[in-house]
């Protein structure tokens, strides 16, 4: 089945393996996403003896969500990476005004923030990114 996208096409209106290829990857990475952010509240909360396999859960977690993002990006063509590439800029600036802020709260406030938080913001900010972008193209 081809896979064809033009501009002004729908987004919902994709079909094919291809398609079917990048719901299943998104679908990897985001249950990746969710479930690494669970392991890393946990490892914050629990006692010392849970901690590794904690830490082993969330390695293995966070490497079947780098697949899985890794599998959507080469399931792209040319317009869609474009629309990736938007994403990527808008979860890139947005993180690092986040991790700046982060710094000021720890510095003027005294209060520490878990280094866990800032991927899984980068990952909230590709993804409204990524709606935003797919839908400037519609």
């Amino acid at each position: 089945m081809s896979y064809f996208v033009r501009p002004g096409d729908s987004m919902g209106k994709l079909s094919g393996t291809f398609a079917r290829k990048q719901w299943l990857a998104l679908l990897v990475f985001y249950t990746a996403s969710l479930l690494f952010a669970i392991a890393a509240a946990l490892i914050e909360r629990e006692a010392r003896d849970h901690r590794l396999p904690l830490l082993a859960i969330a390695c293995v977690v966070a490497t079947c969500g780098a697949v899985g993002l890794f599998q959507f990006f080469r399931t792209t063509d040319e317009f869609r990476q474009n629309i990736n590439r938007k994403a990527v800029q808008f979860a890139f600036i947005g993180s690092l005004l986040a991790a700046i802020a982060f710094a000021l709260l720890h510095s003027f406030v005294g209060r520490d923030v878990s280094p866990y938080v800032l991927p899984a913001f980068m990952v909230v900010l590709w993804s409204i990114g990524l709606f935003f972008s797919a839908r400037r193209y519609e």
